[in-house]
């Protein structure tokens, strides 16, 4: 199943909404208004620390921002408004109040699963990158993929405990 890339249009879109200028959003990135506009044109994807960077400063989530067609979602709306008092996601929420359904939470969990995939390919890269970077003692990029290495640790440990309190409320029902 291929999943479709909507980052160029998110990023003109959420830029325009804000009234920025390419330049503008560069600035703000720190980065060249080239860049901006190669992004938008799908001619180069950014890197994906960068990603992050543009999903911080436009307060989306960054699988929305590179998966989600947000003008068409209203997704726009809801990133600019006011966080929830409780912050508490809505599936995430509904499925401890027992509002969802079991195939809504099934689905939920494969996706969860599909996910900590993904992150397990990213470590496997990783530590083959950190490998292949430590005989090279002159690049400082060990520290980086150490830190990121952490980072999909601690990413692919909370998604285990989402699915085991998920399945375990479930199982309560």
């Amino acid at each position: 199943m291929e999943i479709e890339n909507h980052l160029s249009r998110n990023i003109r879109f959420l830029r325009k909404s804000r009234h920025w200028s390419q330049e503008e959003l560069a600035n703000q990135l720190q980065i060249k208004r080239s860049n901006i506009a190669a992004y938008e044109s799908k001619n180069v994807e950014p890197r994906l620390s960068l990603i992050l960077r543009m999903a911080k400063l436009f307060d989306v989530n960054m699988a929305e921002l590179i998966h989600t067609d947000i003008a068409l979602n209203g997704g726009v709306r809801q990133a600019f408004q006011q966080p929830e008092p409780d912050n508490t996601p809505p599936l995430f929420s509904a499925a401890l109040s027992g509002q969802i359904s079991a195939e809504a939470l099934d689905s939920f969990v494969e996706q969860s699963l599909s996910v900590r995939k993904m992150l397990e390919g990213f470590k496997i890269f990783y530590e083959y990158k950190k490998e292949a970077s430590a005989a090279d003692q002159s690049s400082g990029s060990a520290v980086d993929i150490d830190n990121f290495l952490d980072l999909i640790g601690h990413m692919i440990n909370l998604n285990e405990s989402l699915i085991d309190l998920l399945r375990q409320n479930d199982a309560e029902e």
